[in-house]
């Protein structure tokens, strides 16, 4: 079973916005209107949750999580929506410890996050969040997947119409809603904008659900009125009219509103028709490597069932055509066919390697090539940042060098260096710069980068996909990435995916340094692969080397 954290940042990385809560009120522990409109970054959720163990996980509703939670509290109210659901419906759901249940649908611009739409339920969806599994309370009392369902990375189902229609209609028949008397029954505007009804007691058929177009309601109902409109094709000039009049009856007159309803209901409107094909098509051919189905759900808001059995059409007549093809044993993962290709001319290519040296004598034995990346995977205190320092330090003259630290701010890097007695002015021929992430953007494409060093707290694997990002950014230079490993093994964090696109790696103990993979060789009849040499290690910075290379016995 997953922690807390790890369920966070899953949630997280298939582009759920979460927040910590409190455990006892269920209240946000971090500000987090933010986050209805971005992603926490791992670091933020990693922060959050070292900071606060036992919070719960809240996933912020809405348009930024395309998530619409309906939240039954009781008995009745579940039976009341379970009733109206398909029974072929496949939806999440998950149990509360209090025995109530949330309903996971796509997001709905015209459901709003809004307490007691009906008896025991409510709703959440922009600017609402809901508590999520495997989260516990106070008491110790867990939130539960139900049926093994769990939000998928699919598309979610959309909101039946039955239960659209009962969370945003009066049930109220108008013979019900209206009093007998003359007067009401030719006051009908009156009738339905007021929120005041003839409660007469004993009416089995009394319902007190708030009208159409009453306060707190509008907003919804003027939406699904323009998007009802636009369903029937009526021209947008007659629909502005019939919205105007609405709000003038209101004694509104913000036509900004107008339009902003009429034209989300456009929007929804332009993926029914003839052009949704071509959207998903273009969205594709400007992507790169493996998406999901739910890939194109969210970035082109795909909602409705209909829409998604079309993407389903859509994606596969795409393999058909041999634009994708699917990828692996998941159902809904893709790959874009790569067909563009360029043709090496080897009579134009000559072998230069570059100008690079390396602290103990490494280039005697293996000569770096341009585009390349090397990687060094040290334990910690092992001295990879010294190494680091060294090598930018060797090099600064040969090719401009940038120094990407995620560790080390000015002083302490001032301070290290303090001890090599190098003037100050030597070190200014390298450009030192803090980053923690995203290195792929700074990295010199015809010079000399240093990562020092490239973190990951989870997904270890995923390091592969990091080093191929900077080798892509690469021309004519060399990148060299430090990485931390673990006592006792050779590679660092993500095992042998981290040396997938290196052609020298590097593996650091204390007092250690072993070549573990070199591809080029000076000399052809010498392996450097697999040899070690000792070193000790002075005032942080000074390398002495105390033997020569050689591998072990």
């Amino acid at each position: 079973m997953k922690s807390t954290l790890e369920a966070a940042l899953s949630y997280r990385n298939q582009g759920f916005s979460i927040v910590p809560s409190n455990p006892r009120t269920k209240a946000p522990l971090v500000p987090w209107a933010e986050f209805q409109g971005r992603m926490p970054t791992e670091n933020e959720v990693v922060s959050w949750f070292k900071q606060y163990p036992k919070a719960m996980i809240s996933l912020v509703t809405g348009q930024n999580s395309g998530v619409t939670v309906v939240d039954a509290d009781s008995p009745e109210a579940i039976s009341r929506i379970e009733e109206i659901l398909p029974e072929s419906l496949e939806l999440p759901c998950v149990q509360t410890p209090r025995g109530g249940k949330h309903f996971y649908f796509a997001y709905d611009p015209s459901i709003p996050t809004k307490a007691g739409v009906l008896p025991n339920i409510d709703t959440r969806s922009d600017g609402g969040c809901c508590v999520c599994p495997p989260s516990c309370n106070s008491s110790g009392k867990k939130y539960i997947w139900l049926n093994g369902s769990e939000l998928p990375r699919e598309a979610l189902p959309e909101m039946p119409e039955g239960l659209y229609r009962m969370l945003t209609e009066t049930q109220s028949q108008p013979t019900a809603m209206c009093a007998t008397s003359r007067e009401h029954t030719i006051n009908n505007i009156h009738t339905i904008y007021n929120k005041k009804t003839n409660n007469r007691e004993g009416d089995d058929n009394f319902d007190d659900t708030p009208p159409l177009f009453s306060e707190g309601r509008r907003d919804t109902d003027l939406f699904t009125l323009a998007n009802s409109l636009v369903k029937s094709g009526m021209p947008e000039r007659d629909i502005f009219k019939y919205l105007e009049f609405i709000i003038h009856s209101w004694g509104e007159h913000d036509e900004t509103w107008i339009n902003i309803k009429i034209q989300s209901a456009l929007k929804r409107q332009e993926k029914r028709d003839g052009k949704f094909s071509d959207e998903v098509k273009e969205w594709i051919l400007s992507s790169k490597g493996i998406f999901l189905s739910s890939d194109v759900v969210k970035s082109l808001q795909v909602s409705s069932r209909d829409e998604q059995k079309n993407l389903s059409k859509i994606l596969s007549r795409l393999c058909d055509e041999g634009v994708i093809e699917r990828h692996g044993n998941k159902n809904g993962c893709f790959r874009k066919i790569e067909k563009d290709y360029e043709i090496i001319d080897l009579s134009s290519v000559s072998v230069t390697p570059l100008p690079i040296v390396w602290p103990f004598n490494i280039h005697e034995k293996v000569y770096i090539l341009p585009k390349s990346v090397g990687v060094i995977a040290g334990q910690t205190d092992a001295g990879k940042s010294a190494y680091c320092l060294n090598f930018a330090y060797m090099n600064r003259e040969r090719m401009k060098v940038r120094y990407l630290t995620s560790e080390m701010g000015a002083q302490e890097i001032k301070s290290r260096i303090s001890h090599l007695n190098v003037p100050d002015v030597e070190w200014e021929k390298i450009e030192f710069i803090e980053r923690s992430g995203n290195f792929q953007d700074l990295v010199l494409s015809d010079g000399i980068t240093v990562i020092d060093y490239m973190e990951k707290t989870e997904n270890f694997y995923e390091i592969a996909r990091d080093i191929k990002e900077i080798f892509d950014r690469l021309k004519t230079g060399f990148c060299l990435i430090s990485i931390q490993k673990k006592e006792g093994q050779d590679f660092g964090r993500g095992g042998d995916f981290s040396a997938e696109k290196s052609r020298l790696y590097l593996s650091m103990s204390p007092g250690r340094l072993k070549i573990v993979k070199a591809k080029n060789w000076v000399k052809p009849d010498v392996n450097p692969n697999r040899m070690e040499c000792e070193f000790k290690l002075v005032g942080g910075i000074k390398f002495i080397q105390t033997s020569g290379w050689k591998r072990p016995d």
